[in-house]
């Protein structure tokens, strides 16, 4: 059916729409215009196969949590880079397949948003990770908070490292929360399902940047799904079919990030049958790169996707055009020299070349030693991420120091002189010795270390997991003092991490009261009762937490025969039965209870108070849960 020739409540039904919606849906940014094209967000898609395939997908986001997959034709884009940037607003025309557009016609409404001047580019990335369940147990919250946040090979940790500190992830875990049965594939009603059990259970799926939902078989074709973003502006969802291992969990959140997958190639054998390493008519290995998670490893994200992500720039990317010797530092080492050394190949791509080392986490196989290769397009500021792919030279694909390497077309030859545990020396040569200076990716000289091209200004080893847990101390009340009922006062905290506060909660009598996500560390109270009451305050810093000394203090006087009571703690039992929410605190798990009992020590006048009756005012943007009253 033809967009232009459909009523809107046809189209509506089409789309699995209320009837209420028609309405809504004629808005000018989204849904059904009233010439009957549609208009909403453009989103990419990338979905890892079974059969060790990909598929990329385009999408128009509707109303929230409604979607249209775009059949597109070449305009739209290829099979490997989409048109639009993500967060671009289009209009199409074309006809509806159940779920399917297959686009005639487009038109941009509205470019995607751009960064803000001088906006930071490492803002924490805070993440729930959902479980999800129906028929089948699935993944448990235990299982789940070690791969993300609090094992020593957590994404946290592998994010943090591959960056140089320079990501910080944190988040928490949510559930197994058993939902009905999709009946089938249908990722967003998945995603849809999931947020109202967050919801329900005193969560709002708005406090995190990114979700990402896992659950057991459906019959889905894919094991990881993510929608594309950018470095700046993420996607926000992930899906994981019955897979959370190392390569599939960091990829798909990559994707978020805008990276594309790390390929190789496939280029068969000459006439003596030898393997050919590259040539202009080579087969293409979706998932090739073995030690790159954007590929089919779990070590680190190579070179050019680091350039990409902002994580590697200026003179830690040097281009040479002419014959000279460079050091290159390892990749796994936070530096300020040489940690990638691009020449240029015969296709117009480039030959990017780094240093792996056998250390850190993630990279520790004692066989990663060595120069590995991969040719790509250079990275351009703002685009789609890019397509490397990595070279299997000298069969392995890691060039020892005697090994060399010349393009197809005899543009250059690289040779591996040196191997040393601070960097590699590596000769470069073109059939007329070439021209011009080496330069930094930035500009400027990259200097040199005896004798060779590249500075070595580099940490002594790779970037740390985070270990060390905040420190937290209640600034106000004091212990024991005496506050006259009714009265209004602000408890108050300090608190410090070597790396990064992700927030604090505060908890009353054992249970989690409002937690706050920045500064000020303060929560007003007001109308207080009679009666005993201890505070305590949990500081996390992603993977660690931190708890205050408790603070007791008395409403009334100290002879008020209300204010006796039991045994006091600041950490909660249990959380709810269906609900192990964890905060990703390493080896201790969350203390954080859902339902938030906000109860009165001794023998008041009421045994269960809500906020409303305590007068905890919640400051804005605190991102609190709600306590059931």
């Amino acid at each position: 059916m033809n967009l232009g020739r459909v009523s809107l409540a046809f189209l509506c039904a089409a789309l699995a729409c209320e009837a209420s919606d028609v309405e809504s849906l004629a808005t000018p940014r989204t849904g059904v215009l009233a010439d009957g094209s549609l208009a909403g967000t453009y989103v990419a898609r990338i979905a890892r196969l079974d059969d060790g395939t990909s598929r990329l997908e385009h999408h128009l986001l509707l109303l929230e949590d409604r979607d249209v997959e775009l059949i597109a034709p070449a305009s739209l884009g290829t099979a490997t880079v989409p048109a639009f940037e993500r967060g671009t607003t289009l209009q199409v025309w074309g006809d509806v397949d159940g779920d399917r557009l297959h686009v005639d016609e487009w038109s941009v409404l509205a470019p995607a948003p751009t960064p803000l001047v001088d906006a930071e580019p490492f803002d924490p990335r805070v993440i729930a990770t959902i479980l999800l369940f129906w028929d089948q147990p699935g993944l448990n919250n235990g299982n789940a908070d070690q791969s993300m946040f609090s094992g020593p090979e957590a994404t946290s940790v592998f994010y943090g490292e591959v960056s140089y500190g320079r990501e910080r992830i944190i988040g928490e875990v949510f559930g197994p929360y058993e939902i009905p049965d999709p009946g089938g594939c249908d990722p967003y009603a998945i995603g849809v399902d999931a947020r109202n059990a967050m919801l329900d259970k005193g969560h709002n799926p708005s406090d995190y940047q990114q979700l990402m939902y896992h659950f057991p078989s459906t019959g889905c074709d894919f094991g990881g799904l993510a929608d594309l973003g950018s470095p700046q502006f993420p996607a926000r969802d992930s899906w994981y079919h019955g897979s959370f291992g190392c390569t599939v969990r960091n990829q798909e959140l990559g994707h978020n990030y805008g990276m594309g997958h790390s390929h190789a190639y496939s280029c068969g054998k000459d006439e003596m049958g030898e393997e050919i390493v590259f040539a202009d008519n080579c087969g293409h290995l979706e998932y090739g790169d073995p030690f790159d998670p954007m590929g089919d490893g779990c070590g680190h994200i190579n070179a050019v996707q680091k350039v990409y992500m902002g994580w590697l720039d200026d003179c830690n990317v040097v281009y040479a055009t002419a014959d000279g010797t460079f050091n290159i530092a390892p990749l796994e080492t936070p530096c300020d020299g040489t940690q990638a050394l691009v020449v240029p190949a015969f296709d117009g791509r480039s030959y990017w070349l780094e240093y792996r080392q056998p250390i850190g986490e993630f990279d520790v196989s004692g066989e990663l030693d060595g120069v590995v290769v991969h040719v790509s397009d250079d990275v351009q500021d703002g685009g789609f991420g890019p397509s490397p792919y990595f070279l299997e030279i000298s069969g392995t694909g890691l060039m020892q120091a005697g090994d060399s390497f010349t393009d197809p077309q005899g543009v250059v030859t690289f040779t591996v002189e040196q191997q040393n545990p601070t960097h590699a020396v590596v000769s470069i040569t073109f059939p007329d010795g070439g021209s011009g200076a080496p330069v930094c990716r930035g500009g400027g000289d990259p200097g040199e270390h005896e004798g060779a091209i590249g500075a070595l200004a580099c940490a002594q080893g790779p970037y740390p997991a985070d270990d060390t847990p905040p420190v937290v101390t209640i600034t106000y009340p004091a212990e024991g003092d005496v506050i006259a009922p009714g009265s209004g006062f602000t408890i108050t905290a300090e608190a410090t991490d070597d790396r990064i506060l992700s927030d604090l909660e505060l908890y009353l009598n054992g249970e989690p009261v409002v937690r706050l996500f920045e500064e000020p560390w303060a929560w007003e109270v007001t109308n207080i009762e009679a009666g005993e009451y201890e505070f305590g305050v949990v500081a996390r810093d992603g993977r660690n937490m931190g708890l205050s000394q408790a603070v007791t203090i008395m409403v009334g006087t100290p002879t008020d025969p209300d204010t006796s009571g039991g045994e006091s703690t600041t950490a909660p039992g249990d959380p709810d039965a269906g609900d192990e929410s964890s905060s990703s605190d390493g080896a201790a798990q969350d203390p954080v209870a859902e339902g938030c009992g906000c109860s009165q020590r001794g023998g008041g006048s009421s045994a269960l108070f809500g906020l409303v009756v305590l007068g905890l005012r919640r400051t804005r943007r605190d991102r609190s849960r709600r306590c059931a009253r």
